[in-house]
Parts: structure tokens; C-alpha cells; sequence
């Protein structure tokens, strides 16, 4: 949330420390401020700040010289920066680009613009660390918010929670890289068949499984095009010899040579219409459960919850 995000503000000038540090704290903001740019280093290695906002020119350290020191190291790659400065000559921010700089903030701004820059670059932070690196869809943190939001809103939605059957084997016979076309593959479909509802939430938990939030009323003609696009699909993921004998021999488990049919996809579907739901815990036990269910089935099967 943005309220707790921690800021680390470093310029020379207490003046202008005081000014924005205000500014942020009024606006929800954690801040910690630096004097000069090897205070800001310290600080910023011991304290893990969500956004630095450094002044282009301090003693000790300029702001740029901050920057090359902290994308150096990986665990900081990401985290937002923001140049406070009054030079706006075009080299110095093609400068400032060249070492990855997020934004400028010139001398003097405006208090509105300031709390505006910050929390678009905290909430494009969010997005980017939330996504699946493969398939760029929205990870976990992203689907447990928009679960807990159905639920708040209390009107009748459905979960479908998408689950690759063989997929292990698959990876085993057929490597890592022909796995993640399959995973590439199953996203798309699945965006595709969520299309049906334009509202539709798709996300991509990890690995193998995907999660789909819709309205109650598309849910089972979502579920029903994931598997018939799945049966038309999964052969062109084999090669000449499988795909003519319809199965691949591959390693189970126990590390024992076993036949296995072609990739499929095993759905449980979680919904409010015959009982409430009240949290994303519970939710996520009915979906394993509905999708254990679901992966029983030879092929491609959804399995919906009839309980009341």
C-alpha cells in the first residue's frame, strides 16, 4: 500500500528537505532523509527504501554517482529513482536515462506533482515486481487483492483455478524451453477465452497454474473454452513420433519410465451462488480441492462446486 511505501529523500539544502519531506509525510509517506550522497548511500543500504529522490548535485557523492552505485547492486535494480534538480540542459538528462532514472523533479515543483510522481512510480513498481516474468500476467499479490475485492463487493462471481495435467513430464522429456511455449501457449488461451467477459481478471499464480476471476454467468463458458482450445492445442506440442502414438514416454515422480498422455488442463471452479464466500484462504482451499477433483478426469475436465 502506498501509506507504508518508505521514501529516502537526500539534498543538501535543509530547506528543501523540510519542504518535500512535509509534503510526503502529509501524503501518507515514511520518509527518510539524507544530506549529502554518501549519506544517502548509508541510508539507503541500511534502511531499504521503496523510491529514492535524490538532488543532482551534493557534496561528497552526486546524485548520479548515488544511482550507478545502487544499480550495481541487483537487490536494487528496480527501485524507483527520481532526480530533484534544477539543470535541465537535454545532456545531462540523456545522462540520467543512460543510468536508468525513472524521473525528474524540477526546482522548484509543485507539492501536487511531487505526491503525483510518487505514487505513479511506486504503483508501475508494484506492477512490474508483481508480474510473472514469462507471461507477464499479474501474480499473487495482484490476484489476492482482486479476490478479496469481489468478495467485499458481494455480488456473484466465480474463480477458476487452471491447472496443467503432465506438465512435469512434459518439461522432463521436452526441456525447459518447449515448457515455457507451453505456458506461453495456455496464457494466451486463457486471456482469450476470459474475453468473454470484458471485466474478467486473468493471473498467473506460478508454474503451471493460472487463475481466471469472472461474472458467475461466463464462468462454465470460459471453463468450456479453455479445454476445447487446450484438446485442439496440446498435440502441436509433440514431436512427429508422440504425436502419431498419441502419448510420450517420460520420468514419473519415482523416477520410473511411464507413458503419458498429452498435456491437458484441469479446472475447479469456486463461486458464491449456493454459499457465501468470506476470504481469499478459503477460496484458494475450495479451488485446490475443485481442481484435484477436476485433474481426476482423463483430458481436459472442469469440475464446478455443487455445494451449498
Amino acid at each position: 500500500m502506498e501509506h507504508k511505501a518508505k521514501i529516502l529523500l537526500a539534498d543538501d539544502s535543509a530547506a528543501i528537505r523540510a519542504l518535500i519531506s512535509e509534503i510526503l509525510t502529509d501524503a501518507g509517506f515514511n520518509v527518510i532523509t539524507a544530506e549529502d550522497g554518501q549519506d544517502a548511500l548509508d541510508k539507503i543500504y541500511k534502511e531499504n527504501p521503496d523510491l529514492l529522490i535524490l538532488d543532482y548535485e551534493m557534496p561528497h557523492k552526486t546524485g548520479f554517482e548515488v544511482v550507478q552505485d545502487v544499480r550495481s547492486h541487483t537487490g536494487y535494480l528496480n527501485t524507483p529513482i527520481i532526480i530533484f534538480t534544477a539543470v535541465t540542459d537535454k545532456g545531462t538528462k540523456l545522462e540520467g536515462l543512460g543510468l536508468d532514472i525513472d524521473d525528474y523533479l524540477t526546482k522548484p515543483t509543485d507539492g501536487d506533482e511531487v505526491v503525483a510522481r510518487v505514487k505513479l512510480l511506486l504503483k508501475r513498481s508494484r506492477q512490474k515486481m508483481d508480474s510473472n516474468p514469462l507471461t507477464r500476467l499479474p501474480g499473487n499479490p495482484s490476484i489476492q487483492a482482486r479476490i478479496e475485492r469481489e468478495i467485499s463487493a458481494k455480488h456473484k462471481f466465480a474463480v477458476l483455478y487452471c491447472d496443467l495435467n503432465n506438465f512435469k513430464a512434459f518439461n522432463d522429456r521436452y526441456g525447459f524451453g518447449e515448457g515455457d511455449k507451453v505456458l506461453l501457449a495456455t496464457s494466451r488461451l486463457l486471456v482469450q477465452a476470459a474475453q468473454q467477459d470484458p471485466s474478467s481478471f486473468v493471473g498467473h499464480v506460478g508454474g503451471d497454474d493460472f487463475i481466471i476471476v469472472c461474472a458467475l454467468d461466463k464462468a462454465e463458458p470460459i471453463a468450456q473454452q479453455i479445454v476445447d482450445g487446450m484438446n485442439r492445442m496440446a498435440p502441436s506440442f509433440y514431436n512427429d513420433t508422440d504425436r502419431a502414438q498419441g502419448y510420450m514416454i517420460s520420468t514419473n515422480r519415482r523416477g520410473e519410465r511411464e507413458k503419458f498422455n498429452f498435456l491437458s488442463v484441469g479446472i475447479g471452479i469456486v463461486h458464491n451462488s449456493l454459499k457465501e464466500l468470506t476470504s481469499f484462504a478459503q477460496v484458494s482451499s475450495i479451488g485446490s480441492e475443485l481442481k484435484c477433483l477436476a485433474k481426476k478426469h482423463e483430458g481436459s475436465y472442469y469440475a464446478v462446486d455443487r455445494r451449498s
